[in-house]
């Protein structure tokens, strides 16, 4: 399964660290209706291709049928990616069934060529791997740790960001400019930022450091250093957690965040002592 922790790891890199806001926005502005090709999932797609190409010349498994699977899952991507535009679902279940079908995908095709164990096959194979009755080299476990730490930090934060837009929650940046406009204004104001101008993601950035210090203290099996985690946060934020849409928005988030770093962190934790 080393060469499907490969793809997988290259659909990873593609989707939550190379694509950028710009492509992301070129990809929406690229959608026509009725029209097939879009240039912005093209070129994600083909950054994908690019990555698996590379981590498959960097562990030696770069061959024939290697080159053929890849770019059956760069086309499978483009397609994937382009027909997602028709789907009739919430951001959660579009975000939820996206990521299934290219790991899915990914699998069938490399079982095509033969690369990965045949389905019939693969539940011994799980069980074995999750008795640790299998042998792993030192390639395969900093492969498995990538993908955890991918999943840990952003796959997580944009799950919980898609979470947060399906149940119509906002962040702390927009209930804060929210209610500084409701205020009432003084005689003499200051001029208001430019209109155009981004506000800094920090909510972003302190959950990836939160998931990022939880995976470590779960590596490292120091968990009461998770309460205090969790009470630097709440201290940081207490003032603004007089807002009732700061609260909700603040503990459910706080609570996702945990889960699924302590989630990952075990996960982390098992493959480190594999």
């Amino acid at each position: 399964m080393k060469i499907y922790a490969i793809f997988l790891l290259a659909h990873l890199l593609a989707d939550f660290l190379f694509q950028p806001d710009s492509l992301i926005n070129l990809k929406e502005s690229s959608h026509k209706k009725g029209k097939f090709w879009n240039k912005g999932i093209f070129w994600h797609s083909l950054i994908q291709y690019g990555t698996t190409l590379l981590l498959l010349a960097v562990y030696g498994e770069l061959w024939v049928d290697t080159l053929l699977a890849a770019s059956c899952v760069f086309i499978c991507h483009y397609l994937i990616d382009r027909s997602k535009f028709q789907w009739k679902l919430n951001e959660f279940w579009k975000f939820i069934l996206d990521q299934l079908a290219h790991y899915v995908i990914i699998y069938l095709v490399l079982w095509m060529f033969r690369l990965v164990i045949i389905p019939q096959a693969l539940p011994a194979y799980l069980v074995a791997f999750g008795q640790k009755a299998l042998p792993i080299s030192l390639g395969s476990k900093i492969l498995l740790g990538a993908i955890l730490v991918i999943c840990l930090i952003w796959v997580s934060g944009q799950l919980i960001k898609v979470i947060m837009k399906t149940l119509q929650l906002r962040p702390f940046e927009e209930n804060l400019s929210n209610a500084a406009t409701q205020m009432p204004q003084p005689s003499e104001t200051i001029t208001p930022a430019p209109l155009g101008r981004k506000e800094p993601q920090t909510g972003l950035y302190i959950g990836w450091v939160e998931r990022a210090l939880i995976g470590i203290f779960m590596v490292m099996a120091i968990y009461t250093s998770l309460t205090l985690l969790a009470t630097l946060k709440t201290l940081a934020r207490f003032k603004q957690l007089e807002n009732r849409a700061n609260a909700e928005y603040f503990i459910l988030g706080t609570l996702l965040s945990i889960l699924l770093g302590v989630s990952f962190g075990a996960m982390m934790y098992w493959i480190v002592r594999y």
